[in-house]
């Protein structure tokens, strides 16, 4: 929160990984299912009442640029094939981008060992599919090629 004069004036998200799964429609509980958590211990981390392990941040910094990638590339399809129709819900998904980079930027000061921890939470989460809404489908796409660019063996 900022604090101008002694008085609350806006309610921010600490982290920009936050502000982008919201612009997307991810919800608090949405986030505690994935992080086997509850919608408290998220409401903590998101407002710096509690801190995030470094491991948890890079995990959803993951699931927001796999969201990120996959709204960008229904937007272009849809752009190629209705190029009259208007561009809904574009801006936030390059409001949600802006929020992946600067999450992603943060993110370069965390030791391997967080960033690698985050990534195996990654692929578990996504192999178990862990949200069926449609918001989430798509996000397994590429899961062969992902795991043999980065040279990590699934667990």
């Amino acid at each position: 929160m900022t604090i101008i004069a002694e008085h609350t004036t806006e309610k921010r998200d600490v982290y920009p990984v936050f502000r982008g799964l919201t612009e997307l429609g991810v919800s608090n509980t949405d986030l505690a299912e994935a992080l086997e958590t509850s919608p408290m211990a998220v409401a903590a981390w998101r407002s710096g009442e509690a801190r995030m392990p470094a491991r948890l941040i890079a995990f959803l910094t993951l699931i927001l640029d796999s969201l990120v990638e996959r709204k960008g590339s229904e937007a272009a399809v849809t752009a190629s094939m209705f190029p009259g129709l208007p561009a809904a819900g574009q801006i936030r998904t390059v409001r949600a981008r802006d929020n992946l980079q600067q999450q992603q930027a943060f993110n370069c000061g965390f030791d391997r060992a967080h960033m690698e921890s985050g990534l195996r939470l990654f692929l578990n989460w996504r192999n178990r599919k862990v949200f069926t809404d449609t918001r989430f489908v798509g996000v397994e796409r590429g899961r062969a090629a992902d795991i043999g660019h980065l040279g990590v063996a699934a667990t």
